[in-house]
């Protein structure tokens, strides 16, 4: 059985994903994980739909090759970076999706159209172009990166990133929706509607009351409605 069977089994599984949802196209797009001292990304060029276990490539956090049949993602450097940032997240997920590609070419930042944008830090930076695949990009991404749990990479796609590759994953829907949104209301003629900090903040706060509402006995719930 292979390193990490069952890990390796779940980064491909969700680039599958990726690729049946219109979230990537051929092999663009990668996913990762991190798990201790090691990450387990996707590998270069290889159909998500042929993908087994022993294809998804098991590194070190600096790069080194561990285990895997195949070259690791062109966009390795990306991902370690983004790792070495940001100690507390053991996700990642790059796509060019069309919707979020889209909104790479023509504006900045992408406004806080909804509320669920709180979950991806409020409206989303766009990184400045850089060659893919570079240190550079790595670079450019982690400048804008803070903050949020998603960006934008001009002339390329999207990054997110989760606590769990579920939580990177449905980060990247949301921000896809976000941007096709973002895009008809533009399409439209008229300026969008955004939401100030002050309403992101109360969206903030109403969805952790949600949350910790969720999270309480359901015999203290009705005790606490009653």
């Amino acid at each position: 059985m292979s390193l990490y069977n069952g890990q390796r089994l779940e980064v491909a599984k969700t680039a599958l994903s990726l690729k049946t949802t219109r979230l990537v196209v051929n092999t663009s797009g990668n996913v990762s994980i991190r798990i201790g001292e090691h990450i387990i990304i996707t590998p270069s060029g290889t159909p998500y739909e042929d993908l087994q276990a022993e294809d998804i490539c098991v590194l070190t956090l600096d790069g080194a090759w561990v285990d895997g049949e195949r070259l690791p993602s062109s966009e390795t450097p990306l991902h370690l970076a983004v790792y070495a940032a940001n100690p507390d997240i053991n996700a990642i997920v790059h796509t060019h999706s069309v919707h979020a590609t889209a909104v790479s070419t023509i504006t900045d930042t992408l406004p806080a159209i909804h509320y669920q944008m709180v979950d991806l830090g409020g409206e989303i930076p766009v990184a400045p172009y850089a060659t893919f695949a570079s240190n550079e990009l790595a670079e450019s991404v982690l400048s804008v990166l803070p903050g949020h749990t998603a960006a934008l990479m001009q002339n390329h796609g999207s990054i997110t990133i989760g606590d769990t590759l579920e939580q990177a994953l449905a980060r990247t829907i949301t921000l896809e929706w976000c941007c096709e949104v973002w895009l008809k209301a533009v399409s439209s003629g008229k300026t969008p509607s955004n939401l100030g900090k002050s309403q992101m903040q109360q969206a903030q706060d109403q969805m952790r009351r949600i949350t910790a509402e969720k999270s309480k006995p359901r015999a203290q719930r009705n005790n606490d409605c009653c």
